[in-house]
């Protein structure tokens, strides 16, 4: 008998099949919720375009909500494999807020569609925020700021509030940058967040001349 798992609340198996129509669905959400819209979007529409049957998705995902958390998801894993790459890990604590910044605006340039998602309204989205505050990027965040603490280059902070403000920071830039301006005056706000992240988090002695 194939090994079953137990994924948010329901019983899936865990075969190589079972992965695969995962992914269908996702993909299949991510291409109606960006061109469709969110709110238009059905889950027996996400179904036939995967070509699964609709209790499949349930299977899957509780409702459409953690479906539109899956499509997330996958667009934060992409920025957390930039964050593991050992280039940047070289990089001293300190320096780092550029070239993360900077990361964070280049995804959002390449995935456009992307930031349609981001642009709801919180009850058209229902309990999103509650994945997003347990999400993999928050924890990133604050495991970024315990290293930079623990090695000097941060003031001491409360990492926990420090990340969820950071994060909320970031995203409300990209928002305005990408959902109100259409990508206009991006360097503005990279240097604008830098700047801030700098003088807020890093110790005065390590920022030289740049006080």
């Amino acid at each position: 008998m194939a090994a079953r798992a137990i994924t948010r609340g329901k019983i899936v198996g865990t075969k190589p099949e079972d992965n695969d129509k995962r992914r269908a669905i996702v993909e299949a959400a991510r291409a109606l919720f960006t061109t469709e819209g969110y709110e238009t979007t059905t889950i027996a529409e996400v179904a036939r375009q995967a070509g699964v049957a609709v209790g499949t998705v349930y299977l899957y995902f509780k409702n459409k909500n953690d479906l539109l958390f899956a499509v997330k998801g996958d667009w934060d894993d992409e920025f957390l494999r930039f964050l593991a790459q050992p280039e940047l890990q070289a990089v001293p604590h300190h320096l780092r807020a550029r070239p993360l910044i900077e990361a964070c605006f280049k995804l959002c340039e390449q995935h456009t569609e992307m930031i349609q998602l981001m642009g709801l309204q919180p009850e058209m989205i229902g309990d999103w925020h509650e994945h997003k505050n347990e999400g993999k990027i928050g924890q990133a965040v604050k495991l970024f700021f315990d290293e930079a603490v623990a090695v000097g280059a941060f003031r001491p902070i409360d990492t926990y509030s420090a990340s969820i403000i950071a994060f909320g920071m970031v995203e409300s830039a990209l928002k305005q940058c990408f959902v109100v301006e259409r990508g206009k005056d991006r360097q503005r706000y990279i240097d604008t967040l830098v700047d801030t992240f700098e003088h807020w988090l890093v110790k005065p002695e390590l920022l030289g001349g740049r006080l």
